[in-house]
């Protein structure tokens, strides 16, 4: 969407139209519950957090600022969703580590099933589960969800010189794991 689509968008929520609302979760669900599900490796926390997104967009609709576009500004909802989450999750229960994508194949075998088939994909989503998780967000982000730098900037709440620093680290981590996993 252009960013005058996406103000036009906007107007139209907040006049109260319907079709609007509707408009808007049509084009953004799929992305955002995508990256939820990259983000968490957890189908259904994935599901509660696009709807929490979701619904923090619709109250916080009247303070959109029309200098980023609806997708950076949803996608960075749904980033504090997912830290908001995995914050509480980690004050919650201390034992036992992430969840892999190995598990997340096998307890839900939905929209991954698919794109884990072939062995490489499976190697590649082991070696960024590797990752740290402020790399493995950054790798996520600008490749999966196909978000430019500056966006991803925006999301993280960092500079985007920072950001292409830390992806960069995050692919030479990530080119390392893929190595060693070669080598084993």
């Amino acid at each position: 969407m252009t960013q005058r689509s996406d103000n036009a968008l906007v107007k139209r929520i907040l006049a109260g139209n319907h079709e609007a609302c509707v408009e808007l979760v049509r084009q953004y669900h799929a992305p955002i519950y995508r990256l939820l599900v990259h983000l968490a490796r957890d189908a259904h926390l994935a599901e509660d957090l696009t709807q929490e997104t979701f619904l923090a967009a619709w109250a916080k609709m009247g303070g959109f600022n029309s200098a980023s576009s609806l997708n950076t500004w949803l996608h960075t909802i749904a980033y504090r969703k997912f830290i908001d989450a995995h914050r509480r999750s980690e004050r919650s229960v201390k034992a036992g580590p992430d969840g892999s994508i190995d598990q997340l194949q096998a307890k839900n075998p939905g929209p991954y099933a698919s794109a884990l088939a072939s062995e490489e994909t499976r190697r590649l989503y082991r070696a960024v589960d590797c990752l740290k998780p402020a790399e493995r967000d950054v790798v996520v982000l600008h490749y999966l969800q196909g978000l430019s730098y500056e966006e991803l900037a925006a999301v993280v709440g960092q500079p985007t010189g920072t950001v292409k620093w830390r992806t960069r680290q995050a692919l030479d981590n990530l080119r390392s794991a893929l190595e060693q996993n070669i080598d084993q």
